[in-house]
């Protein structure tokens, strides 16, 4: 449920500011203000990772699909936190920093969290057994770590809609308040009267 919970709240959080395919529906917001229709699509998306749990894997008893269920995780979110670190890395001094800098180590610094997690994408797409590895005599489909097809395909479906669609349309992050003030969850405080309070009518 705590996962279900902050991967609703960030598809949602995403699907607001329109980087979501079908954002529309993914913000919908039911009489409580739950937006229904994100939590009801991630946990529609986690089903689909897990369909695979439902072949037997050649009696290997090795749970692919869990295995492969953390993978993507892991991959998915370590790719999304260096992805910014990498495009800091690329801009170089070109780039305006803040308030709060690293100053020139961010140079090593970048680099060894890029090193880093491309190591990771690297192990956690490595085969769990000797089944899943291709070419080899006991291959078996149903032992493969699919983690890497799975994000794989995920980036391939991003880049083609980005291509098509999103890189003419998309404009940057919607401030939260004035998307909430259009969809109306902002709620004026009620005003407290200033000023002494009237005398009791005698």
């Amino acid at each position: 449920m705590a996962c279900v919970t902050s991967c609703s709240r960030t598809f949602y959080a995403f699907s607001r500011d329109r980087a979501v395919p079908g954002w529309r529906l993914w913000t919908r917001l039911d009489a409580r203000r739950v937006p229904v229709y994100s939590v009801i699509g991630v946990c529609a998306f986690a089903l689909i990772m897990t369909l695979p749990a439902l072949w037997n894997v050649a009696g290997s008893g090795v749970p692919i699909a869990f295995f492969a269920v953390v993978s993507i995780s892991v991959i998915g979110l370590y790719i999304a936190y260096v992805t910014p670190v990498y495009l800091r890395l690329r801009a170089g001094d070109s780039f305006k920093p803040g308030g709060w800098t690293l100053g020139g180590k961010y140079k090593w610094m970048c680099t060894v969290a890029v090193v880093w997690v491309t190591l990771c994408v690297i192990i956690f797409s490595l085969p769990f057994t000797p089944s899943a590895v291709f070419f080899s005599n006991d291959f078996d489909w149903k032992a493969v770590n699919y983690a890497p097809l799975m994000v794989g395909g995920m980036f391939i479906i991003v880049g083609i809609w980005w291509l098509v669609r999103a890189k003419n349309s998309f404009t940057g992050p919607v401030r939260n308040i004035e998307w909430d003030e259009a969809a109306g969850i902002v709620e004026e405080e009620p005003v407290e009267p200033s000023g002494p309070e009237p005398a009791p009518a005698s």
